[in-house]
């Protein structure tokens, strides 16, 4: 049995995981963590270059958090193919493991604070204590994907993957929340623009609230089936994000094209 091998069943042993993939055989989580992190990055650069334009067209700053938010999120995919990759390092492989946490859950904080933005630039002037709020919320959702595994890295200088492990379950859970608070903003906007089409968005974020779900669901028993169902839902979500938005923005070049032949 070769040094990778026996890493790979011991880590299936140890209840303290920190990359679900090394769950699967050996000789298949390499090639799938390469397939699925292929199709998740392109999808997320699609999406991130769409929205990109809708922020330099509109020109609202709060659209920014959106483009930035799902490149981040690319790049956490990057970071957690690097730590199957590099499963034999004991230095790098909870190393980008860590990356991987704190780019992913800043990457959702991101797009949260633009619908929070949104939400409060429509509703300016209607509460006092509106002020504050825009201002203590959105320092916490960017310094809590921050602060957590810095402490935790702190705590655990030579990486103690008990730590890290349950990190990730705290990351996830900050995720789910966060995510989850997307979906209502999305869901909000759904009803007050009366627009069938736009159903495609919350369904998007909850496919992406389903994967860190389930991802927590492996973090408890080590589940193939719940981390095949992550991954699915992950690639699900973002297809659907990158139709929608190559939808929207086919749609706005053919008004701009009509508008210049009129």
């Amino acid at each position: 049995m070769s040094s990778f091998d026996e890493i790979m069943t011991m880590a299936v042993l140890d209840p303290n995981v920190l990359n679900s993939y090394v769950l699967l055989d050996p000789a298949l989580a390499p090639v799938l963590a390469i397939g699925i992190t292929a199709v998740s990055v392109a999808l997320s650069l699609v999406i991130s270059r769409s929205f990109f334009r809708s922020y330099s067209f509109a020109g609202f700053g709060y659209l920014l958090g959106l483009p930035v938010g799902f490149a981040f999120l690319g790049a956490s995919y990057l970071f957690e193919l690097s730590s199957v990759l590099f499963l034999a390092d004991p230095i790098l492989h909870p190393a980008f493991f860590w990356i991987q946490m704190l780019l992913q859950a800043e990457a959702f904080a991101l797009i949260a604070l633009s619908y929070y933005y949104r939400r409060s630039a429509r509703g300016a002037g209607r509460q006092v204590a509106r002020d504050i709020m825009v201002t203590i919320v959105p320092l916490l959702m960017i310094a809590i994907p921050f602060l957590l595994p810095t402490s935790v890295l702190v705590a655990n200088p030579y990486f103690n993957y008990a730590g890290f492990a349950d990190l990730s379950f705290y990351m996830r859970i900050f995720n789910i929340l966060v995510i989850g608070y997307i979906f209502k903003s999305t869901i909000v906007s759904l009803v007050k623009a009366a627009n069938i089409k736009l159903l495609y968005v919350p369904a998007a974020f909850a496919l992406l609230w389903l994967e860190q779900y389930s991802l927590v669901i492996a973090y408890f028993d080590n589940s193939i089936v719940a981390l095949v169902g992550s991954a699915l839902a992950r690639v699900a979500g973002l297809a659907m994000f990158a139709y929608i938005m190559h939808s929207v923005t086919s749609r706005r070049r053919l008004e701009i094209e009509a508008r210049k032949t009129t």
